[in-house]
């Protein structure tokens, strides 16, 4: 009969093991970053983030290596931040709602009809959110490298969704934020959150039968097979962030920080690349039987009548800075306003 040391002894044989076996930020070469992301085969994702590797590699002359996790292999966003903030995985991209979870204000930037047109988007997050935003992410460990353009949200569902009454009891499934859960209230639906990798079985079932999403999502994601109306509100606009941990960063040279930094490209020729996509995603949905409904002005109003009294309570909800933000962005569409005339 083994001895009560013996059990303690392999007990600590297999932390030791344990630890070694699981790498740790301390333990990476500098030189070797973990990219992780979830794209699918010839989406616009797999085309930054190879485009992206080539570029690293050739600037850097071989000196940063990435390891390329774009598959999933690393997870989706609720473990890739976790794993990120860890440095087991050191650059990676994350949905708005995702970074939300780890900064909360974030969760600001799809309020409900905060945004009334694209030009008036860019022009207030170059010139009064990127700076208040960047620093909020490096207190929490990770820096900015881009903001993303994902698109417009809009509603979708098994039928027209074309006013309220439309969405009243209707179940849909909300993103993993504050702001969706709040406008999906509003306008009346019961409301279900559940992951993105669950979303296409759920509305095989019936689990839930509609949702909120960008339209090249809904394109490329699997829901427009069965969910086969697609309501243009447009009300708000959703980003997507490229980060990167901010100790690893931190560790480079400058020279091979600046390539990680700015490896992406200009973030106008993303912008160029994501209304690229929508064009062929919006002709692609005709394709497969998919409807796109434009709102009027009308039918519109009456979404944002109904959602847009929810930028009050999201403030409150977010707290923090939220209503510094929110300021900013009202000054900020005031400029824009001025300059447009």
């Amino acid at each position: 009969m083994r001895s009560f040391t013996w059990y303690i002894g392999i007990g600590i044989l297999f932390w030791i093991v344990l630890a070694i076996s699981i790498p740790s930020e301390g333990a990476e070469d500098d030189f070797v970053g973990t990219v992780g992301a979830a794209t699918f085969p010839g989406d616009i994702g797999e085309r930054i983030w190879l485009d992206y590797e080539k570029e690293v590699l050739a600037r850097s002359n071989g000196e940063v290596r990435l390891r390329m996790l774009i598959r999933g292999e690393a997870g989706g966003e609720e473990s890739r931040m976790p794993s990120l903030l860890r440095g087991r995985v050191h650059v990676s991209s994350f949905s708005d709602s995702g970074m939300s979870r780890v900064v909360s204000e974030f969760g600001l930037l799809t309020a409900p009809f905060l945004f009334d047109s694209v030009g008036e988007v860019h022009f207030v997050v170059d010139n009064y959110l990127k700076e208040p935003y960047a620093a909020l992410a490096e207190d929490k460990g990770f820096i900015i490298l881009n903001w993303q353009d994902v698109g417009w949200l809009n509603i979708y569902g098994g039928k027209p969704l074309l006013t309220p009454s439309d969405t009243a009891g209707y179940r849909m499934r909300s993103l993993q934020s504050t702001a969706s859960i709040l406008f999906l209230q509003a306008i009346g639906a019961d409301v279900i959150h559940i992951q993105r990798t669950e979303l296409v079985s759920s509305l095989q079932t019936g689990l839930v039968e509609g949702g909120e999403s960008s339209l090249i999502l809904y394109a490329s994601g699997g829901e427009a097979e069965y969910a086969r109306h697609m309501t243009r509100t447009r009300h708000a606009r959703q980003f997507g962030f490229s980060i990167v941990n901010r100790r690893w960063y931190e560790r480079l040279s400058p020279k091979n920080r600046n390539i990680i930094a700015t490896g992406f490209g200009p973030e106008t020729t993303q912008r160029s690349m994501a209304i690229e996509m929508l064009r062929g995603e919006e002709a692609r949905l005709a394709e497969i039987g998919a409807q796109v409904h434009r709102l009027s002005g009308d039918q519109r109003q009456r979404f944002r009548d109904v959602a847009q009294p929810n930028q009050r309570a999201l403030v409150d909800e977010v707290g923090g800075k939220a209503q510094e933000i929110m300021d900013l962005i009202v000054t900020g569409k005031a400029a824009y306003a001025r300059q447009a005339q």
